[in-house]
């Protein structure tokens, strides 16, 4: 009896099952009906981003690495592309490879508008947004938003002013809004490509091959900075384009050669491409105690030794961080006996280290994760000596704007080119991109007999751990029994000493 029930119920499932199966294939056949036999059939939608991806056609995307490629040169060659837009990166794989469909849909709406303000406005060489999204509307708001970036360039004696300053205008088609008339532009830009075939790219500059690309156009090129603009991060960050990852920073240094250029004024900095070392504008005394520290922020060179100071500073610090011992020998501990300050004409600092923390890679690894990007952490670079580098020009930050007489002078004021100043720089001539131009600290692999015991030392007011306890012999074998007489040592006379 049971077992005729249960054969029931699975039948009436079963009959279930069927009918929920007919019912949903006569639902889609119904629906498949209806669209085969509409006389019109619904055109695919096109999206968004397609649309807008036909909108930025002719236009190619360069690094600031860009060097000569047959593919890249064969389009630009060509009729299809009319403008190049120049990011300040070393271009990545991506969007060398898809160009702007490589973009995010935000990107290609902005640089729509700057495609469609050249295509608009043919008296204008190139264009580029502002560093801030931002809509702005009236007049007050849309100059501070267009003078929060470089505008404007003039090079004299020597050096390149770069003032954020220019006309504004204003244009109510398309929704164009207010815009800036630049000749120079500092983060991503759009430039004509006739422009950039007449004038070309050099990326040995590294992060100065902008600078590079609109000093050879002498000032002359129209740049639109529209404040109504604004590319994203990932394509208005810097780093140095050819020049990223490499250990020598001879971004500014080539700048200079390649254009006699030793000093960069910009609103809030003064740069320079090399720094001086000349012992009477840079005297052996504690970098506090000597008026032309502070005479940097007037105009006047650099002198080496505060950069000496600075990653000396950084590096012992990144030492006591990771438990590396260290002691100061040769020409730095004789400065520092001396006058407790650098020798300013040194072109080194010296650390010695245990043998066994120079062959620890991972220690240098943890190094640079501490110091950053402003420095580079060389392993056994000039083997066994590992040494660290100033990944930075030497600057001064200061509001530079008392050197012009209203916010639209460019030229500057004669306090910038005062003849006392003009007769240091002199002394700078001429710029090389060697080696030589740079500081940086020697880590030594140093005997085991110098780190036994310590002495207290004294540089620009910072306190190190110099060799040993008996540092008058070490300075007397070194540099003479009168190595307390300053004289004009040109290098560090120093032999390295390995167990």
């Amino acid at each position: 009896m049971s077992g005729s029930m249960n054969f029931k119920k699975e039948h009436q499932i079963l009959l279930s099952i069927l009918l929920v199966c007919y019912l949903t294939f006569a639902v889609l056949q119904s629906k498949c009906t209806q669209k085969s036999s509409s006389q019109r059939p619904e055109k695919p939608k096109v999206r968004h981003a397609d649309h807008i991806n036909n909108s930025v056609r002719g236009v190619v995307i360069l690094g600031w690495d860009y060097q000569p490629e047959e593919d890249t040169e064969g389009r630009l060659r060509g009729d299809v592309v009319k403008y190049v837009l120049i990011v300040p990166h070393k271009l990545r794989s991506r969007p060398k490879t898809l160009g702007v469909a490589s973009l995010a849909v935000e990107d290609l709406q902005e640089l729509r508008k700057l495609k469609e303000f050249l295509d608009t406005h043919g008296e204008y060489d190139g264009a580029t947004g502002t560093s801030t999204n931002m809509r702005v509307e009236e007049f007050a708001e849309a100059k501070t938003l267009l003078e929060q970036s470089s505008c404007r360039f003039l090079v004299k004696n020597w050096t390149i002013i770069i003032r954020n300053f220019g006309p504004m205008y204003h244009d109510d088609s398309k929704g164009l809004g207010w815009y800036q008339e630049c000749n120079i532009a500092e983060t991503a830009f759009v430039i004509r490509k006739q422009v950039f075939l007449s004038l070309r790219w050099r990326a040995e500059a590294g992060s100065m091959s902008h600078l590079d690309f609109f000093m050879r156009s002498t000032g002359t090129l129209k740049i639109a900075k529209l404040s109504h603009c604004c590319l994203s991060h990932a394509l208005t960050y810097s780093d140095r384009g050819f020049l990223e990852g490499s250990r020598d920073f001879i971004d500014y240094s080539t700048l200079g050669q390649l254009h006699n250029i030793l000093r960069i004024v910009r609103p809030d900095k003064i740069e320079w491409t090399k720094c001086t070392d000349d012992k009477q504008f840079c005297p052996e005394k504690p970098l506090m105690s000597r008026p032309n520290t502070l005479a940097a922020a007037d105009g006047f060179p650099i002198c080496c030794d505060v950069i000496m100071d600075d990653i000396l500073a950084v590096t012992v610090d990144a030492m006591n961080q990771i438990g590396m011992d260290y002691r100061i020998v040769y020409g730095t501990l004789l400065g520092a006996v001396r006058s407790q300050a650098f020798i300013p004409y040194s072109d080194d600092v010296d650390v010695a280290i245990h043998k066994a923390d120079n062959d620890r890679y991972e220690s240098f690894l943890l190094m640079q994760q501490i110091l950053g990007p402003k420095y580079f952490v060389a392993w056994k670079t000039n083997p066994p000596v590992s040494r660290v580098y100033p990944h930075y020009a030497p600057t001064i930050a200061v509001n530079t704007r008392r050197h012009f007489k209203g916010d639209e002078t460019l030229a500057g004021s004669s306090s910038l080119f005062d003849s006392k100043i003009l007769k240091e720089m002199e002394k700078l001539l001429p710029v090389k991109n060697t080696l030589l131009e740079q500081r940086y600290v020697d880590l030594y692999p140093s005997p085991e007999g110098w780190f036994g015991k310590s002495t207290k030392i004294t540089i620009n007011n910072r306190h190190y751990l110099g060799i040993s306890d008996n540092i008058d012999n070490f300075l007397k074998n070194w540099y003479g029994d009168d190595y307390m007489k300053m004289r004009p040592e040109l290098h560090s006379q120093t032999t390295l000493q390995i167990d």
